[in-house]
């Protein structure tokens, strides 16, 4: 009795469940793993789901053929083997439903009970609520697009009188950003106490009588100074029909007003008026266009005096007729369109003669009870600055043309320039040539005298032929060093890669006779491989290398290092130093100009063109070199070279 009663019970609770229950037992496949359940007991609940069919026994994917694509079948399977709970939402579609269900699956022993609560009225809520909030989001993109591109400046207050929202032209009136402005009151945005003030009574006002309010202020602007604007407050009422916040708009009237007053005093043809406008105005009436009105600016500008009052303008200028102006003229008085124009061409006799000028013009209709009666004229004589501005324009035309004369004086002097180089580059291996001759003849017949005089020189006369013959070799020295100096930058070359240990290697064998006549040593290891030309690379080194050997110390072998390092910005480093006599460290940078010798060219041959050669090469390539130096201790090279060049040719 006891049972009967309890599972009764059961089933009652069970049944008033308001959610969907199932009891649920594994199936297992071949293998042992769960595939599916048999469905032991639904609640009323989800009864009313299925309809009225007979389902205990049943495969569970059986009643709900579609648990098997959504994957809720999988997510059953996945707690009866593991027995860890699961809860999950998920849209299902069949057996004529189509909601949103909450799942939750829990293994208890070796069945799973499955709890199924319709979530379809939350999820629809939560669609709803998320397409709101799009809209609203599309909305104020919207209202923003338009606030913020329109002149008119618009604006919200809070009930404490704060801005809750300011456009982008308020923002820029007040040269403030959004971040610094909203949220603060009037007065922290620059308001004067009377302008806060007043704003402020209006919005009590507003909020207390729920009517808009209209007005005109005047207040400084940012960046354009005082200005006048034409505002509206009004109302945003919240559901219950209360005053929530005040929306305004405010608008820049200033030219409006300034035109209105314009046209008032006009219209009142108030002559105290037109006498103090420091523009030149004019006030015609009548369908003859009879001068009313004129002030002495006018007069002056016209060439004429207070006669011509009561005059029809035409009368006064009649070159008028006819002309551009005259027309704009009869056109505005005809139809009462105002018109504006800058720099306009007026040819009349200012000075009774017929010249140019140029103006800027304002005509307005002069009406009397809606009716056109007249015109007011104001004109500004702009001659000098548009004279003086075609003229600039008229000089920088000049200006252009003898731009281009002068480019294309100095493209032919460049070729010009370029034909006399190629001419020298030719003159100097001509001269050379001729030069050489003379001295190889001087040389010749030194040599035969000497020959023929062999027994019979003495020792003056062995000194002086010998003195030829050095003077002579020093002047082939000579021709060769100009020669090669004058032609290093006569011919374009290519880069190679060229590996520095090769060339001193090379300038080491052509160098043997020297080195072993003063017992010398050339020591180097592991120097870069650069882009540059060859030819000019192994006469740098050949240069320093040879200096090294003719300048050494007295009794002292010459050694000469040769090291390398690679620097930033793709550089190598290259140190070349000796034992030599070197030099004082105040001559290190005139060790490089042409014809410079420190030392007395009958102790040391030479021609002073080495070290200028090994320059005009290094800058060439792109590097730099600089020497250093103390006397009888020796001299360094640091000579910097690009790894690769930027240019095609050298």
């Amino acid at each position: 009795m006891e049972i009967t009663e309890n599972k009764a019970l059961f089933q009652t609770i069970f049944n008033s469940a308001s959610n969907g229950i199932a009891v649920l037992q594994d199936i297992h496949d071949e293998k042992g793993n769960v595939e599916d359940f048999t469905i032991l007991l639904f609640n009323s609940y989800t009864r009313i789901w299925i309809g009225n069919i007979e389902y205990k026994g049943k495969r569970y994917s059986e009643i709900f053929p579609k648990v098997i694509e959504t994957g809720i079948l999988q997510k059953f399977i996945e707690v009866a083997t593991t027995g860890l709970t699961t809860n999950f939402e998920c849209y299902y579609t069949g057996e004529g439903l189509k909601h949103w269900f909450h799942f939750t699956a829990v293994k208890q022993d070796n069945v799973l009970v499955v709890t199924t609560h319709d979530i379809t009225q939350q999820k629809q809520a939560e669609i709803s609520l998320k397409k709101s909030l799009y809209d609203a989001e599309k909305q104020k993109r919207l209202y923003d697009s338009i606030t913020n591109n329109t002149p008119d400046l618009v604006y919200v207050f809070d009930l404490d009188y704060r801005f809750s929202y300011a456009n982008k032209a308020l923002l820029t009136m007040w040269g403030k950003t959004a971040d610094y402005a909203i949220g603060r009151g009037l007065r922290e945005n620059g308001y004067e106490e009377w302008h806060a003030l007043m704003h402020e009574r209006e919005i009590d006002e507003i909020v207390a009588s729920k009517k808009s309010i209209r007005g005109t202020v005047s207040f400084p602007h940012a960046e354009l100074g005082s200005r006048i604007y034409d505002y509206i407050l009004v109302p945003v009422l919240n559901e219950e029909g209360e005053v929530e916040a005040v929306a305004g708009t405010t608008r820049d009237i200033t030219e409006i007003k300034r035109s209105e007053d314009l046209l008032q005093q006009s219209e009142n043809r108030f002559r105290g008026m037109i006498d103090q406008t420091p523009a030149p105005t004019l006030i015609l009436v009548g369908d003859n266009l009879v001068v009313e009105q004129i002030n002495q600016s006018m007069l002056k500008m016209i060439g004429h005096t207070e006669e011509i009052i009561s005059t029809p303008l035409l009368s006064v200028m009649p070159e008028l007729k006819g002309s551009y102006i005259w027309n704009e003229v009869e056109r505005v008085y005809q139809e009462g369109t105002p018109f504006d124009q800058r720099e306009v061409l007026v040819t009349h006799k200012r000075t009774g003669v017929m010249t140019d000028y140029y103006y800027n013009i304002a005509y307005r209709p002069l009406k009397e009870k809606g009716k056109i009666i007249g015109m007011i004229q104001v004109a500004i004589d702009v001659s000098e600055q548009v004279q003086a501005r075609m003229k600039i324009e008229e000089s920088e035309t000049r200006y252009k043309i003898l731009s281009e004369s002068l480019e294309r004086q100095v493209a032919e002097r460049t070729k010009e320039l370029q034909r006399s180089n190629e001419d020298l580059q030719q003159f100097a291996h001509v001269a050379s040539h001729d030069l050489k001759e003379p001295v190889r003849k001087i040389k010749t017949f030194t040599g035969r005298l000497e020959q023929h005089l062999e027994d019979k020189l003495d020792d003056a006369s062995a000194r002086f032929i010998e003195r030829i013959n050095v003077a002579t070799d020093r002047m082939f020295i000579m021709i060769d060093g100009v020669l090669s100096y004058s032609t290093t930058n006569a011919v374009n070359q290519k880069p190679e890669l060229v590996d520095l240990n090769e060339v001193i290697s090379n300038i080491k064998g052509d160098l043997e006779i020297a080195l072993q006549a003063k017992s010398g040593d050339i020591r180097y290891k592991n120097l870069p491989k650069v882009e540059g030309a060859p030819v000019l690379l192994y006469q740098l080194f050949y240069n320093l290398i040879n200096n090294s050997i003719k300048f050494a110390r007295q009794g002292m072998p010459p050694v000469i290092t040769i090291s390398s390092t690679i620097i930033e910005d793709g550089l190598s480093q290259i140190v070349l130093s000796d034992n030599g006599i070197s030099f004082e460290p105040h001559h290190a940078s005139r060790i490089f100009e042409t014809f410079t010798r420190l030392n007395p060219k009958d102790e040391y041959e030479g021609t002073g063109l080495g070290l200028s050669l090994c320059k005009k090469i290094v800058e060439r390539h792109g590097g730099t070199i600089k020497a250093e130096g103390s006397l009888h201790q020796g001299a360094q090279f640091l000579i910097r070279l690009p790894l690769k060049q930027k240019e095609s040719g050298i």
